[in-house]
C-alpha cells in the first residue's frame, strides 16, 4: 500500500473515531441531563404526591381544617393546599401545588407539580344498615343476613352463623356466641372482611335540609312557629314529571288542608321538601330523585309516618337465581326519608298485608317500628326495605311469634355511588378521585 494509501486510511479513522467519540460524548451529556430531570421531576411529583395525602389525612382527622396559608417546606421544596375553602361542599375539587428548588450550572432553578384529588361527604347511604346503639341481648343469628356495609357505633353481637354480604365495621368490637338456644357454633361470615374500632359518628344537620329546601326545594313550616304535620302523595301518572298530592295541618288537629297536586320540577326542582317542626305522612309512587323529611319541635314530633307503600316506578333491584339482587338498570328513581325523630309504619288497613318501602331511611333518635305493636298484634306479612336503614337504635318490628312484620332489608346498590340530593352525611370525608 502506497504512502498516500495509508495516510487516506489513518484520516479516515480519525475522523471515524472523532465521530464515535463526538456521539459518545454528546449520548453521556444527554443521559445525563435526562437523569437530572427525571431527578427534579420525579422530586417534585413526590412533594406534590406527599401534599395530597398530608391535606387529605389533615381532613380525615378535622373536617374544619382550613390548610396552609403559605408554602410548607418539604422534601428541599415547598408545597401548598390550594381551594380548601371549598371543601365544604360535597365533591370538592383541591389542588396540591409543589415547587422544587435545585441548581443546574450554578444557576437556582424550579420544577413545578400539581396534584390534583376530589373529596366527597361519606354519605350513610354506604352502608346498606347503620346503628349506632346495639340492643343488649339482641343478636344477629344463624339464617339472618345483613345485605350490603354494616357499622355500629357499638359491640355488635352474634349468635351462631349470620351472613354479612358486604364489609361489618364496628366502634367497639363484636361478641361472637353459639351453641346455646338451638343455634349452631360461633361462626359469622363476614363476605366483605371485618375491622374494629371504626368511629362513624351519628350526626345529622337540620340547618342543611332546610337550606337546601329554601334554595331550590321546597320548605313548609308555620308562620306562627307552631308544628306543622305534612302528608306527602306521590303520583306517577305515567309522564315523565314526578308529581306529589300534599296537603297539611295544624299539629293536634284533626282537618288536614284541600289537597294540592303539584308537579315536583315546579314544587320543588332540586328534590328537597323540608316540614321544620311537624311530623310527616308518606304515601304512593316515586318518579324522580327527593329527599324528603321533618324535623322535631323540642323533644315531640319528628316522625315520619308511613300511612302505605313508598316505592318506585320499577323495583330498584332484580333478584338472580341462588337470592343474590343486581340493580335493576330500568329504575332511575331514588328517594331519601329523613326523620329527625324516627319511622313508624302506621297500623292501617292499606299496611296489614306487607309494606314495600323503597328509599335510604335516615331514623335520627329511633329506629324503624311500627305503630301500637305489641307481641299480641296480628301478623302483617313482610316489611321489605330496599334501599338502606340508619338508626340510631334498632326498634321492634316483629316477634318470633309471628306477630308484626318479617323484615327484609336489601341494600340498593346504586348508593355506593350516588345519593338522593342534599341526603345526611356523616362529619368525614373520602376521596372519590385522585389525578397526578
Amino acid at each position: 500500500m502506497g504512502g498516500k494509501a495509508i495516510l487516506l486510511v489513518v484520516v479516515s479513522f480519525g475522523l471515524m473515531f472523532s465521530i464515535v467519540n463526538y456521539n459518545s460524548t454528546n449520548l453521556t451529556s444527554r443521559a445525563v441531563e435526562e437523569l437530572s430531570s427525571y431527578y427534579v421531576k420525579t422530586n417534585a411529583h413526590n412533594i406534590a404526591a406527599s401534599a395530597a395525602n398530608i391535606a387529605a389525612n389533615e381532613l380525615f382527622l378535622d373536617p374544619d381544617w382550613t390548610g396552609y396559608n403559605h408554602d410548607t417546606l418539604y422534601m428541599n421544596g415547598g408545597y401548598a393546599v390550594l381551594d380548601l375553602n371549598a371543601v365544604a361542599n360535597a365533591k370538592s375539587q383541591l389542588n396540591a401545588k409543589a415547587v422544587f428548588n435545585y441548581y443546574y450550572a450554578r444557576e437556582l432553578k424550579t420544577e413545578e407539580a400539581q396534584v390534583d384529588f376530589i373529596l366527597d361527604e361519606t354519605h350513610y347511604t354506604k352502608f346498606g344498615y347503620y346503628t349506632k346503639n346495639w340492643p343488649g341481648g339482641a343478636y344477629l343469628v344463624t339464617g339472618d343476613t345483613v345485605d350490603g356495609a354494616f357499622h355500629t357505633q357499638d359491640k355488635l353481637l352474634t349468635l351462631g352463623s349470620p351472613v354479612f354480604t358486604g364489609k361489618v365495621t364496628t366502634k367497639d368490637g363484636i361478641k361472637m356466641e353459639g351453641n346455646k338456644w338451638g343455634f349452631g357454633a360461633a361462626n359469622p361470615e363476614f363476605k366483605g372482611g371485618y375491622e374494629t374500632p371504626v368511629d362513624v359518628p351519628l350526626t345529622l344537620n337540620t340547618t342543611k335540609l332546610k337550606d337546601a329546601g329554601n334554595a331550590n326545594g321546597r320548605v313548609f313550616e308555620d308562620p306562627s312557629g307552631n308544628a306543622l304535620d305534612l302528608r306527602l302523595e306521590f303520583i306517577d301518572d305515567g309522564t315523565t314529571i314526578g308529581k306529589v298530592k300534599w296537603s297539611k295541618r295544624k299539629t293536634g288537629t284533626s282537618s288536614w288542608s284541600t289537597p294540592v297536586l303539584a308537579s315536583l320540577d315546579t314544587l320543588s326542582p332540586n328534590g328537597v321538601i323540608w316540614n321544620t317542626k311537624g311530623d310527616l305522612y308518606l304515601s304512593g309512587t316515586v318518579n324522580g330523585k327527593y329527599t324528603v323529611g321533618t324535623g322535631k319541635k323540642g323533644s315531640s314530633n319528628g316522625i315520619v309516618y308511613l300511612e302505605d307503600d313508598i316505592v318506585y316506578r320499577e323495583s330498584p333491584l332484580l333478584f338472580e337465581s341462588g337470592g343474590t339482587t343486581v340493580n335493576n338498570p330500568n329504575c332511575s328513581d331514588m328517594l331519601g326519608i329523613v326523620a329527625e325523630k324516627q319511622v313508624v309504619v302506621k297500623n292501617n288497613t292499606a299496611n296489614r298485608h306487607d309494606i314495600n318501602i323503597h328509599a335510604a331511611l335516615f331514623n335520627y333518635d329511633g329506629g324503624i317500628t311500627v305503630e301500637g305493636l305489641s307481641a299480641f298484634s296480628p301478623s302483617m306479612g313482610k316489611m321489605r326495605i330496599m334501599g338502606s336503614l340508619t338508626e340510631n337504635t334498632a326498634q321492634t318490628t316483629g316477634y318470633t311469634n309471628g306477630a308484626g312484620y318479617k323484615q327484609i332489608i336489601r341494600y340498593d346498590k346504586r348508593y355506593r355511588y350516588s345519593t338522593p340530593p342534599n341526603f345526611p352525611a356523616t362529619t368525614t370525608y373520602e376521596i372519590v378521585s385522585w389525578y397526578e
